[in-house]
């Protein structure tokens, strides 16, 4: 894997140096820690100073953008995991365009209120969950929130991109294309995506995500794939934005009568009501099968982001959600809750949060909550 960040590193080098006379440096550095932490119960500790909740909340990274639309690449090196990654892309003509390397902060995914467009930054640092990997004991995702085609920054990609018209757009993306695996392998964890932009009314995108299934030697139980559809707008209602999506696993190739629950979300972003604005996302799944039998699966969350822009240098937020979830009818249902105010203050080049969580633990012992004063700050330059 170094071997191949080198050579990635040394390909965009050479072209930065060779082919593009413009090159902009930017870098990016993220904080987020756990001022003090504590739970309802009677006498226990409350735990204090610096501790950081997951690796997201620790990042920094510099980066070098070379070249144009027509041809360019980026450069990225990040400083806490001391890896290196990168892409470049040429395109040809109006109609195609091919990229190579690794892209860390990828262009396929579909969310954008559902998913990492929610809380933006602060998920990262003081948002009571975060979209990638979730904090709470069910993970607020059962609406497939992250959904779409990823290539990530490991691994080396191959991705092609026809263009027949100007509104629409067909990506070919080869996963780990440098891997030394069968053709089968490369073929059947491809990922097919496409955006087709609708003038004055919004944006559908639609993706097939292969996950091996169809290699010529798939393990038994291995997915096809899956399927993804998502519909945006900013432009049907002034000062209203939604999105729609979700996301249907395809049955495992040899044993087709199994496949996962459908998942279903909503996100709506009232934006036209300032100084106070709101976001609302819903999520839901249903279905599954296992070997032939109903799983009766059901599942739902809701979060709320109300907040209030008290002056340009100070807003304020009120992040809250629940979840639900049952899994066949001699199962106990699993529930979990958060209330998480916090300030964003932004400054320049630098955003501070500063917050409360509140959450749920009823796993724990009937009744008991947990509760965490969260601190974070992004600075850009």
């Amino acid at each position: 894997m170094f071997k191949k960040c080198v050579v990635v590193a040394l390909l965009l080098a050479a072209v930065a140096g060779g082919a593009f006379a413009q090159v902009t440096f930017g870098g990016q550095l993220m904080e987020g820690m756990t001022l003090l932490t504590g739970t309802n119960v009677k006498d226990e500790d409350i735990m204090a100073g610096g501790t950081y909740g997951s690796p997201q909340m620790h990042e920094a990274k510099f980066s070098a953008l070379f070249g144009s639309g027509t041809a360019g690449g980026r450069l990225v090196y990040e400083v806490n995991n001391a890896f290196v990654w990168g892409w470049m892309q040429w395109r040809a003509s109006q109609y195609f365009r091919i990229k190579i390397g690794s892209d860390g902060d990828g262009e396929g995914g579909f969310p954008q209120i559902i998913g990492w467009g929610f809380t933006g930054e602060a998920k990262n640092s003081v948002a009571a969950v975060n979209d990638y990997n979730g904090q709470l004991a069910m993970s607020y995702r059962n609406s497939g929130l992250n959904y779409g085609a990823y290539d990530d920054k490991n691994g080396f990609h191959l991705q092609m991109s026809y263009f027949p018209h100007d509104l629409v757009a067909v990506n070919f993306l080869f996963r780990n294309f440098g891997d030394s695996e069968e053709v089968s392998v490369k073929l059947a964890n491809m990922q097919i995506y496409s955006v087709i932009k609708l003038e004055q009314i919004g944006t559908v995108r639609f993706a097939a995500v292969g996950k091996g299934g169809l290699a010529k030697d798939q393990q038994d139980g291995a997915d096809i794939g899956t399927l993804h559809l998502a519909f945006y707008s900013n432009e049907i209602v002034q000062g209203l934005a939604f999105e729609l999506g979700g996301q249907y696993n395809l049955p495992h190739l040899n044993t087709p009568d199994t496949f996962d629950a459908v998942r279903v979300g909503l996100g709506i972003n009232l934006s036209g009501t300032d100084p106070f604005n709101m976001k609302i996302r819903f999520g839901s799944m249903f279905g599954g099968k296992k070997k032939g039998e109903d799983v009766e699966k059901v599942g739902f969350s809701m979060g709320l982001l109300p907040y209030y822009k008290i002056s340009p240098k100070l807003w304020l937020f009120l992040h809250a959600g629940l979840g639900y979830e049952k899994e066949n009818k001699d199962k106990e249902a699993v529930y979990d809750w958060f209330v998480n105010p916090y300030v964003w203050m932004p400054m320049g080049g630098m955003r501070m949060w500063i917050g409360v969580q509140i959450l749920d633990q009823h796993t724990k012992q009937a009744g008991q909550f947990g509760w965490k004063i969260p601190f974070g700050f992004n600075f850009y330059f």
